[in-house]
């Protein structure tokens, strides 16, 4: 007996998966490198991933950051493996990618689990609708954790093995010791029920219920429950993210939340106009995701630019600003390339620059210098978008802009003006005059600045993007400072990303 509880691997010595790199995207493959962390101490890398609690303003710095967080790169020094993926995946978690989050949480053998990679496992699990997924972990997480949910795990596992008489022990248990209560009780008998000959019908009431939390989401969504939209009035916008990702809700169901996903950096371009393209045919769906379905089919579509560029300004202009505004961008954005670069669609030119920015179809962008007016949106997208720029950029025009600008004590000037000193874009005596204009100093230091300048200099991209999100951290980008877009862009060109910096730079001024 002591021999076999000394055993804790099911899996043969050649197949056990190491702990010093873990991830599910090689650098071959478009992932970071494995030494992208470089030396840094890793207590120092995983309070910073702690600490960013977002939400995240940019959506290109959260894509480069699911990116990163992706990528099979080596354990920094000083910290367990296993605690390093599950502050990576709930991160992911935190930024919306449900699923990557679970991939990450899956390249750890069980054997190797820890305490904190047990915890955010059940919400990685949980934000999939993937029940099944914690049963290999369910024993090692009761002992662990103890927690009343992965006590309650054992119920739900034991009745998707076909063990209703264990299923029900542990279900009563759970009620007897007020494991779980009220409306998460009632959700763990209806997961039970569906099990293998369950036999249990629960009807879920939801009257009362404040809220909404992992295990809520979880359960309901694998038993093909979808909660009252009141219920998520007060959560993150992370859980847009994992509504629109769930397998199991019909396309109808998950083009509702597409756009919040869209604009988290969750869903491309052709993930949601392929989503539409589904909604199309679905002949029961609601008349007004039909509406915008066939609106976007119009963008895409219609003959003739004059018709595919009225079809995409009315998707903008019925989109409310913010999040809105910005995944209407989103969907447009391989339709807005469609369209040749024309004087007779001069009025058009800054949302469809900006449309295209948003799935860096920069190039194409580039198309419209000519016709964008020196001064406006497009102008300034394509300054900073651009993968080259003849001449650095001089007063004027940003005065120009500058004159346009109707955000709040110019910050949107500001930010064009950190994002193209960033690029070394920018007349040095151009930048010091405009921004003693804005009364704005976009070089000024702070602990952070000094931090992520360290990290550019001794080439760490992996710490540039970690502290790049970090210092992302707000609802939009009117809260950015200027400083940190200027520090961000600066060192994400020095250690070789200069498309997330010129991407991350266009956005800031679109959204500000």
């Amino acid at each position: 007996e002591e021999e076999e509880l000394v055993i804790r691997y099911d899996v043969p010595p050649a197949a056990r998966r190491s702990l010093k790199a873990i991830g599910i995207m090689s650098e071959a493959s478009g992932g970071f490198s494995a030494e992208a962390f470089g030396t840094v101490d890793g207590m120092f890398l995983k309070q910073v991933v702690t600490r960013t609690t977002g939400p995240i303003a940019s959506r290109w710095a959260t894509i480069m950051a699911r990116r990163l967080l992706a990528s099979r790169t080596n354990t920094p020094v000083g910290v367990n493996g296993a605690d390093w993926a599950a502050e990576r995946a709930w991160l992911l978690l935190r930024m919306g990618d449900s699923v990557v989050a679970r991939q990450l949480v899956q390249e750890v053998d069980a054997g190797n689990y820890t305490k904190r990679l047990h915890e955010v496992a059940m919400q990685a699990f949980l934000a999939n609708g993937d029940l099944s997924g914690m049963c290999p972990l369910t024993e090692s997480g009761v002992r662990l954790v103890n927690d009343g949910r992965w006590k309650m795990s054992r119920a739900i596992c034991a009745s998707l093995a076909g063990e209703q008489g264990s299923a029900t022990a542990f279900i009563n248990q759970g009620r007897y010791q007020g494991w779980v209560r009220g409306v998460d009780y009632r959700l763990t008998e209806k997961a039970v029920g569906a099990g293998i000959n369950g036999r249990r019908s629960v009807t879920i009431n939801w009257d009362g219920v404040e809220g909404m939390n992992p295990w809520r989401f979880g359960l309901s969504a694998a038993t093909g429950l979808e909660p009252p939209e009141k219920l998520f009035a007060k959560s993150a916008r992370q859980m847009a993210g994992w509504r629109a990702q769930l397998p199991m809700f019909s396309p109808t169901i998950r083009a509702k939340y597409a756009p919040g996903a869209a604009a988290l950096g969750v869903y491309s371009n052709r993930e949601i106009v392929d989503l539409y393209g589904q909604v199309l045919e679905d002949e029961e769906a609601p008349d007004v995701l039909r509406a915008r379905a066939e609106g976007l089919q119009s963008a895409y579509t219609a003959s003739g630019d004059a018709a595919k560029v009225s079809a995409m300004s009315a998707i903008w202009t019925g989109a409310a600003a913010g999040a809105d505004y910005h995944a209407a961008l989103v969907t447009t954005a391989r339709a807005a390339a469609l369209i040749r670069a024309d004087d007779a669609h001069a009025a058009a030119a800054d949302n469809l620059v900006a449309s295209m920015m948003t799935a860096g179809l920069d190039n194409t962008a580039v198309a419209w210098a000519n016709i964008v007016k020196e001064g406006s949106l497009g102008w300034a997208l394509i300054a900073l978008g651009a993968p080259q720029l003849r001449q650095p950029v001089e007063y004027g025009p940003l005065d120009d802009f500058y004159g346009n600008d109707d955000s709040e004590s110019g910050h949107k000037s500001a930010l064009l003006l950190a994002g193209l000193a960033g690029l070394g874009r920018v007349d040095a005596e151009a930048q010091a005059d405009f921004g003693g204009d804005l009364e704005v100093n976009i070089a000024r230091q702070t602990d952070w600045t000094r931090a992520i300048t360290a990290a550019a200099g001794r080439g760490e991209q992996g710490t540039v993007a970690l502290m790049a999100i970090a210092g992302l951290q707000a609802p939009s980008w009117s809260l950015v400072p200027a400083n940190h877009l200027y520090f961000i862009v600066r060192s994400l060109r020095q250690v070789g990303l200069d498309a997330e910096a010129r991407m991350i730079a266009a956005e800031a001024v679109t959204l500000a």
